[in-house]
């Protein structure tokens, strides 16, 4: 569960991260980087859309200033995964809710611009 979201900061699970990180089964992977900073392609985030991935959400920044690559969607709609990307506090309150119905979520949290 994400317990708390601000620029810079997010707090799962008791735990605070200072760096985007991605979640999967509540596994939480600290540390990612993205080649090209402020854009998000699929290969950066395929290692987290793996088994019964049901839904995938994006949190792009607290302004949303990330990008999604074009090739996201397309993908994620091939393989019936529910795709959100909102900026990264709506982006938390999405995954609490949706993990609270038993639902499967990955998702990737950039936690600054």
């Amino acid at each position: 569960m994400i317990d708390n979201y601000r620029f810079g900061v997010i707090t799962i699970n008791g735990v605070q991260y200072r760096s985007d990180c991605k979640i999967l089964n509540d596994t939480v992977f600290p540390g990612w980087w993205r080649g090209r900073g402020h854009r998000v392609h699929l290969s950066e985030i395929a290692d987290i859309l793996t088994g019964d991935v049901e839904i995938c959400i994006i949190g792009q920044g607290a302004s949303g200033l990330m990008q999604l690559a074009p090739d996201i969607a397309p993908a994620l709609e091939k393989r019936k995964i529910i795709l959100i990307a909102q900026k990264s506090d709506v982006a938390a309150n999405a995954y609490n809710e949706h993990t609270r119905f038993g639902k499967c979520v990955a998702a990737a949290f950039h936690l600054t611009c």
